[in-house]
């Protein structure tokens, strides 16, 4: 079965890259542009995983993960990718909620072996 995987990205031409990087390598992708329309439609569509940008508007990447633990969704996998340098006093209160942090610009090998290997544990289970 396909997996699914919601990228929420405000930067469109990044958004349709991994949008297409995603079909190439086998997976569906769902792509929004910010932050609050992301949290609307997961519970719609249901994605097996989100890859969130951390510097977006309205909201940032933080508040988008506070806003999934108000909704009861933290437990939804998220994989962080992000051209910022997160410093370790930022990412502590989120530690639990983030399975990865991928750097932007995103290869698509790099992006390929993070997704393999997420899924295929989380298979294992």
């Amino acid at each position: 079965m396909t997996k699914t995987v919601m990228v929420v990205d405000d930067d469109i031409p990044n958004l349709t890259v991994m949008g297409l990087l995603l079909k190439k390598i086998g997976y569906s992708a769902i792509t929004i542009h910010n932050g609050w329309d992301a949290l609307a439609a997961i519970k719609e569509k249901k994605p097996d995983l989100i890859l969130l940008d951390l510097m977006m508007t309205p909201i940032d990447g933080w508040q988008f993960l506070d806003e999934l633990k108000k909704e009861g969704l933290s437990k939804l996998p998220v994989m962080l990718f992000t051209a910022k340098y997160i410093r370790d006093e930022e990412i502590a209160p989120y530690k639990k909620d983030i399975i990865q942090i991928l750097q932007k610009p995103v290869s698509l090998r790099e992006l390929e072996v993070a997704l393999h290997d997420f899924f295929k544990k989380t298979s294992e289970m």
